[in-house]
């Protein structure tokens, strides 16, 4: 047996490497030849046995065998021309590999060397292939998780190594090789990312370039993605013209496909306000791949046409479509801990998507008869119409769903507060099934706490947890009654639980921090009201709470970081504007303090907290003027308060305009002739003014207004007395605890006299400037 080896020179008959265009390093003129090249270090032989089927051009064929040259002929033994050798320390190595592998003849023969770490063009186009691969990979896991930045960087890379692959199988004359279903994958991955990243303009350039690609037979289907990037550019009617050029590339066998499209043009429809077109899609697609979310939209179509014929049709095709498993599933009793731990555990992502399906459908047919309830019954209004969907749904075998719809029916009544007809409602579901029993329950309970009816508050909460102890709003609605009566502390416990039932309850966690608040442990509200925050950062009561708990914990900074954040959400807002200011006014910021209280009084210029905090403050700078038009306008206000009417006379006098102040006594004694105030400040007027004769009139009033208020100050006395000796503790001295009280008094007086620039022996004491005109 005979076979040729790596030393058959004649089997290659002289083949000059010069001479051949195809000849390269290693096996590359054998790609070119259509045949795979070797390995780097194996010799270009065929099996023991067999001949070699195709030869290196140059090979010189004689009679269908190879020429020999004589004197290179080996021996006719096949133990050396297979390289076989009895010697101990040499390895059999027929074909020399551990040496390296040299074909070749003597005299300018053609060496064909491999050696070690050499790549064939074969295998660097697989490794840029399989580079290709991965970066489309990495770019399809990205955009799962939702990083849609790096999705589009992971494409254009896929992208850029594709033409790089390319080119070098263009170049190394391995066209044939070039994989066209990568390149679609490639670009319709790039164009997709770029639609996710909302590059509108490069993913449509990069769509067209697609389908206008002659290679690609099914990119036709790709006009349903440039529609639907059309129809988020709100321009319709192209998107329409999109899905319609893609129904007509889509065959017919793909029925589902083209019905989703027709759908997505009922949607265009909708959004061009063409109900009757949008109404005839949605018709087509429920007559024959029906669905829950389109019988919706075929709802919604008739109710904008005010078709009540045709919305009672389509709310009975929506019942008519199968839903994925049974709705009765997620209402069924409640299940003791073993078996609610068996569900726990038997669950799985399938049953998980079957029921955020069945929550889907659920809310859709219950919208659907909230909608429709109105209009499909002109006689009886929504009562009836909510009666005829249940009806409709009870024959469908929607029997839970009946049950949503009533509670729904309960809400409405509600809304429109009648209050009678809602209990009604809610309790007919005390027979039924514990599920449906503790919702009707915890609202039973929310709207007999809204009343005032605590006990019967207290007697639904508790009905409803015996029914559902796993009912967080129940644990709030009980205790919010608890907080009614007093109780705190259990208050708190029940906020508690109910947070821990549901972590996202928020009037679970908004009452703790309230109640939190109560209580002054300011570090456990605080962290209750930023849990909220966290979980709705824009909700501008819980924003209030934060800034009002650091007011109370004395964090000046960070109270006025939040009530500030919280006058960008609602600007306008006098309440905030003016805690602003008293915050500011409180650490004697007096320019930031004047600020927020002009744009509390600007936006709301009736609240008599800013008004005498404003006219307070440009008395004590002294700027009566200022002041003036504040005071008149509380005296305005409070035309029964004579104080502020004495403000502006007294302003008046200040300026050194007393006629003018004399004009304003008089006006105030005509409204309040008992005033022995305004009686002094007439008679001294008078007096400096030289009417003596109206001087003398006025004394004579105020010695009788005197007389007539000296029994009244004795009775105030009498009446004071037992307050006093009540409020000493444990049989205090009754004069200890009315000089602790007049020392209070005392101390708002100074700082009455403080803020006014300490002019003790002014007039502006007499005239009941207290300690409520500067309001903290």
């Amino acid at each position: 047996m005979s076979y040729a080896t790596a030393e058959d020179d004649d089997l290659y008959g002289g083949y000059d490497e010069q001479s051949n265009p195809l000849a390269g390093s290693g096996g590359a003129a054998f790609k070119a030849l259509g045949s795979d090249a070797p390995p780097p270090g194996t010799a270009m032989m065929g099996p023991p046995g067999t001949a070699m089927k195709s030869f290196v051009p140059g090979t010189a064929m004689r009679g269908g065998t190879a020429m020999q040259d004589p004197s290179m002929a080996r021996p006719m033994t096949s133990n050396r021309g297979a390289g076989f050798t009895s010697a101990p320390n040499k390895k059999f190595d027929p074909l020399n590999r551990s040496m390296g592998t040299t074909l070749g003849s003597t005299g300018g023969a053609t060496i064909l060397a491999t050696r070690k770490g050499d790549v064939t063009p074969e295998e660097q186009a697989r490794n840029l292939e399989k580079t290709v691969h991965e970066l489309l990979e990495k770019s399809a896991a990205d955009c799962v998780k939702g990083d849609m930045n790096s999705a589009l960087e992971h494409a254009m890379e896929a992208k850029k190594n594709e033409r790089k692959l390319c080119r070098f199988r263009q170049q190394q004359n391995m066209a044939e090789q070039i994989n066209p279903e990568l390149m679609y994958a490639i670009d319709f991955n790039l164009a997709h990312m770029y639609h996710m990243n909302r590059n509108y303009s490069e993913a449509l350039n990069l769509y067209q370039a697609i389908v206008r690609n002659k290679d690609y037979p099914q990119s036709g289907w790709l006009r349903v993605n440039m529609g639907n990037i059309y129809l988020e550019q709100k321009k319709y009617p192209t998107a329409i013209k999109m899905y319609r050029m893609a129904l007509d590339q889509i065959a017919a066998t793909a029925k589902e496909v083209r019905f989703k499209i027709m759908r997505n043009i009922g949607i265009a429809f909708v959004k061009l306000g063409q109900y009757p077109d949008a109404l005839q899609s949605f018709a087509t697609v429920m007559d024959n791949v029906p669905d829950h979310q389109t019988g919706y939209n075929l709802v919604m179509c008739n109710y904008a046409l005010s078709d009540r014929e045709g919305m009672k049709t389509a709310f009975q095709k929506l019942l008519k479509v199968s839903p994925p498993q049974e709705m009765d599933d997620d209402d069924d009793d409640v299940l003791n801990d073993e078996d609610e731990m068996q569900a726990v555990v038997a669950d799985d992502g399938l049953k998980e998507e079957l029921r955020k399906r069945n929550s889907a459908i659920t809310r859709l047919i219950v919208k659907a008869a909230q909608l429709i309830s109105e209009k499909v019954d002109r006689a009886n209004g929504f009562e009836g119409g909510f009666q005829w969907c249940c009806e409709q749904l009870r024959e469908a075998g929607y029997t839970k769903l009946a049950n949503e719809v009533e509670l729904a029916k309960a809400t409405r009544f509600m809304g429109q507060k009648q209050f009678d007809k809602a209990v009604s409602v809610f309790k007919e579901f005390e027979k039924k099934e514990p599920r449906v029993k503790a919702r009707a329950a915890t609202n039973l309970a929310f709207l007999y706490f809204l009343e005032g009816e605590t006990d019967q508050a207290d007697k639904y909460s508790e009905m409803a947890l015996k029914s559902d102890r796993y009912n967080a709003r129940a644990y709030v609605n009980k205790g919010c009654v608890l907080v009614e009566r007093g109780d705190l502390e259990g208050a708190r416990s029940l906020f508690n639980e109910g947070a821990g039932i549901d972590p996202y309850c928020v009037e679970a966690i908004f009452n703790l921090g309230l109640v939190s608040q109560r209580l002054n442990e300011l570090t456990y509200a605080l962290a209750a009201f930023k849990k909220l925050y966290n979980m709705v950062p824009d909700n501008v009561e819980v924003i209030h709470q934060i800034a009002t708990t650091y007011d109370m914990m004395g964090d000046f900074k960070n109270a006025v970081k939040w009530f500030e954040m919280l006058t960008s959400l609602v600007p306008n807002d006098p309440g905030v504007l003016a805690r602003l200011g008293a915050i500011h006014a409180r650490f004697d910021d007096e320019a930031k303090a004047l600020h927020y209280y002009q744009e509390a009084h600007r936006v709301y210029p009736v609240n008599m907290d800013v008004i005498s905090w404003l006219g307070a403050y440009h008395v004590k700078s002294e700027v009566y003027e200022k002041a003036m038009p504040f005071f008149d306008l509380a005296s305005k206000i409070q035309p029964q308060e004579v104080k502020w009417a004495l403000m502006v006379a007294s302003c008046y006098r200040r300026t050194n305009n007393l006629p003018g102040a004399l004009a304003k006594y008089k006006q105030i004694h005509a409204a309040h002739p008992e005033n022995v105030e305004c009686l002094r400040y007439l008679v001294h007027l008078c007096s400096e003014l030289g009417r003596r004769a109206e001087a003398a009139e006025y004394m004579t009033k105020l010695k009788k207004a005197e007389k007539a208020a000296m029994p009244d100050a004795a009775t105030m006395a009498a009446a004071a007395a037992p307050v006093a000796a009540s409020a000493s503790p444990m049989g205090m001295d009754d004069d200890l605890g009315t000089s602790a009280v007049s020392a209070q008094n005392r101390g708002k007086k100074m700082l009455v006299k403080e803020h006014l620039g300490g002019k003790e022996a002014d007039d502006w004491g007499n005239e009941q400037l207290g300690d409520d005109l500067l309001p903290m």
